[in-house]
């Protein structure tokens, strides 16, 4: 009966799928805490977090609002989710704390409008693409982004031997 489901969305690990702990984890919470914060009792909580309850969209929305993230990035580890948001080279990444939206997705939808044919590119090269085709342009990208952006160490305190001319 599930694969039946599956073409219209149906996903029955979906539930297995929640990073609770490693989001009570990022915030600094315990089950316990985020219990009494959000007044979700904690046998509930840690059913969903074992994954031997399907909690309902009302209950997910709950949990998101309590730990300040959108809904949908339960679903992703906050580590991956920091991996998108911030800068890779910031020693302090935060995530930010509105969770009526997905800021990572209203990028997206951003850059789709404003870059169409390169987000047309890399989405046919995602999902239909060779996964070694896959790794040299996730490898290409990150040295076209590690060269836009800006040195982030001063000239006067960079060591000695290190030669980059100044941009004037």
């Amino acid at each position: 009966m599930v694969d039946l489901l599956k073409p219209v969305g149906y996903d029955p690990l979906m539930s297995q799928d929640l990073y609770l702990h490693q989001w009570c984890q990022y915030r600094h919470l315990t089950l316990s805490q985020l219990s009494d914060q959000s007044g979700i009792e904690l046998e509930t909580l840690q059913s969903v977090q074992n994954g031997s309850v399907d909690p309902s969209l009302s209950l997910l929305g709950s949990l998101a609002h309590q730990l300040h993230i959108p809904t949908s990035w339960l679903h992703s580890d906050p580590q991956a989710v920091q991996r998108l948001w911030n800068d890779p080279d910031e020693e302090q990444p935060e995530l930010p704390t509105d969770h009526s939206i997905d800021p990572i997705f209203e990028r997206l939808i951003q850059a789709h409008r404003q870059h169409s044919e390169l987000f047309a590119l890399l989405t046919s090269l995602v999902h239909f693409g060779d996964p070694q085709l896959i790794r040299a342009a996730q490898v290409n990208l990150q040295s076209l982004s590690k060269q836009i952006r800006p040195t982030t160490v001063p000239w006067g305190s960079r060591p000695s031997g290190h030669f980059e001319p100044p941009s004037d």
